[in-house]
C-alpha cells in the first residue's frame, strides 16, 4: 500500500507550502546600523527619553512585521526605517495631544544634558535644552519634521530632500526658515 500526500489545488493553482517567517540575515545589521539614527530622530521629536526609546523599539518591530513589503528599489533601509519612525512619532504625538502632555520639564530631558564641569554650567545647559525643546514644540509640524530629519537624524540636506521628495534647494530653504522660526520661538520664550 502506497501512501501519497495529495494536495488539492484551489482556484486552478497548486497549493504551495507556507514558508515559516524568519528573521532575515540583514535585519540585525539594519538594527545595529540604523538604531542610533532612528533614536536621535525620534528623540528630537518627543518630550521624554523613555517615550523615544519605546517608539524606537516600536519602529523596529513594525519594520520586522512589514519586512515582506520592503522594496529596495523604492528606498534604502535608512529611508524606509525613518518613514516608519515618522509615522510612529505622529501617532505618539497624537496620543500625547489627546492627553495634553507635550510640555517638557527639566527633569524629563536628562539624556540631552551635557556633562558640564560645574553645577552652574550644567543647570544653565539644562535650562537652554528645556527652552529649545519647548520652543521647537511650538513650531508647525512641518518645521519640526524637517529639523528632526536634519539635526535629529543627522541627514544631509540632500538626504532630507530625497526623504521629503523635494529639491535640494527647497530643503535648504525650508531648513533655514525653520531654524529662523525656532530662533524666534526661543527668543519669545526668553522674553
Amino acid at each position: 500500500m502506497m501512501i501519497r500526500d495529495e494536495v488539492t489545488p484551489t482556484s486552478g493553482s497548486a497549493a504551495r507550502p507556507r514558508a515559516e517567517p524568519r528573521l532575515p540575515p540583514d535585519f540585525g545589521e539594519w538594527f545595529r546600523d540604523h538604531r542610533p539614527r532612528v533614536y536621535r530622530y525620534v528623540r528630537f521629536r518627543l518630550p521624554t527619553r523613555e517615550a523615544a526609546e519605546d517608539v524606537t523599539s516600536e519602529v523596529f518591530l513594525k519594520a520586522l512585521r512589514a519586512l515582506d513589503r520592503y522594496d529596495p528599489e523604492r528606498a534604502s533601509p535608512k529611508t524606509w526605517l525613518l518613514k516608519i519612525a515618522r509615522n510612529a512619532v505622529t501617532d505618539h504625538l497624537r496620543s500625547l495631544k489627546r492627553r495634553s502632555s507635550l510640555h517638557v520639564s527639566l527633569d524629563r530631558v536628562p539624556d540631552l544634558v551635557a556633562d558640564a564641569p560645574s553645577q552652574e554650567e550644567r543647570l544653565l545647559q539644562q535650562e537652554q535644552t528645556e527652552g529649545l525643546l519647548n520652543a521647537k514644540r511650538s513650531l508647525k509640524m512641518a518645521d519640526q519634521e524637517i529639523l528632526s530629519l536634519r539635526y535629529g537624524a543627522g541627514l544631509s540636506n540632500q538626504e532630507v530632500a530625497e526623504f521629503l521628495g523635494i529639491s535640494h534647494n527647497a530643503a535648504g530653504v525650508r531648513i533655514h526658515r525653520a531654524l529662523a522660526r525656532l530662533r524666534a520661538a526661543v527668543d519669545a520664550l526668553q522674553a
